[in-house]
């Protein structure tokens, strides 16, 4: 019951097998109580007769009923931690976005760019005056090329 075997799902096998409140592992390889390690089949592969029944995987619960109350828990704090670390990773990459943005944004406006979008004239009238910003720095440029140029 403590196979970590990845589940995989073919076209139509969206059924659990379940005997004496465990799941079937996959490729029929034991028990499981818990959904995640659960196999999957067609409804067709159900024997009642034989104490086997399926259920789709929506309707099946998390844990069947048979399942054992320590591997239940194990798996829960697992999950758990996979969450938390999950977190922390999404935390980190937003942290690393709002840098990026507000390094965008500093760079940008440095340079008279507007990085917002814009909807009414006035925002328009913004890009545009950030357009002769840099137009006007490019003059600038060119004339302290040229003074320097004559100072030689």
């Amino acid at each position: 019951m403590t196979d970590k075997a990845p589940v995989t799902v073919e076209q139509g096998d969206r059924f659990l097998l379940v005997k004496r409140g465990l799941y079937y592992r996959p490729g029929n390889q034991g028990y499981t109580g818990i959904k995640d390690r659960a196999g999957r089949y067609p409804e067709s592969d159900a024997r009642p007769e034989d104490g086997i029944t399926a259920i789709h995987e929506d309707e099946a619960p998390e844990y069947s009923q048979a399942c054992f109350a320590d591997l239940k828990e194990k798996h829960m704090l697992g999950k758990i931690a996979a969450l938390e670390e999950e977190i922390k990773r999404l935390r980190l990459d937003l942290a690393a976005q709002e840098c990026l943005q507000d390094s965008a944004y500093k760079a940008g406006v440095k340079h008279g760019w507007n990085l917002c979008v814009a909807d009414d004239e006035d925002g328009y009238q913004h890009i545009a005056n950030g357009t002769e910003h840099i137009a006007e720095l490019k003059r600038i440029r060119e004339a302290r090329t040229a003074l320097e140029g004559r100072g030689s």
